[in-house]
């Protein structure tokens, strides 16, 4: 039977993942739990804590939209120009050197987090 949805917030998906994982520690998830919980232990690169740092950080420091902040912190992109095609959708016109700066900021965890795959 489905559940009353009470709220929705978005989260990232290290952050699914880390909520999946402490409910299938409490009960057996459903079959969508499931799936979900393995889409995001595939595809969670970095850690909870971080990837939220990395959104509150893009939204405050840089402006863009939560939405955009919240897809950079899920597939950390791995160059420049993947960045900026990220982010051609955000209502805000991308400067280059925004951009520059914006990878100069996720660049050292995508350096640390390709290592460990």
């Amino acid at each position: 039977m489905p559940r009353e949805v009470l709220g929705k917030k978005p989260i990232t998906i290290a952050e699914a993942m880390a909520s999946l994982q402490q409910r299938s520690e409490e009960s057996e998830l459903s079959y969508w739990q499931r799936v979900a919980f393995e889409h995001a232990m595939h595809h969670a690169r970095i850690e909870p804590q971080e990837s939220r740092e990395i959104v509150a950080k893009l939204i405050k420091n840089f402006g863009i939209s939560e939405l955009s902040a919240f897809t950079i912190a899920n597939i950390l992109p791995t160059t420049q120009e993947e960045l900026k095609d990220l982010l051609q959708k955000d209502p805000m016109i991308l400067s280059d050197a925004v951009a520059k700066e914006i990878f100069e900021y996720i660049k050292p965890l995508v350096d640390k987090y390709s290592k460990d795959k």
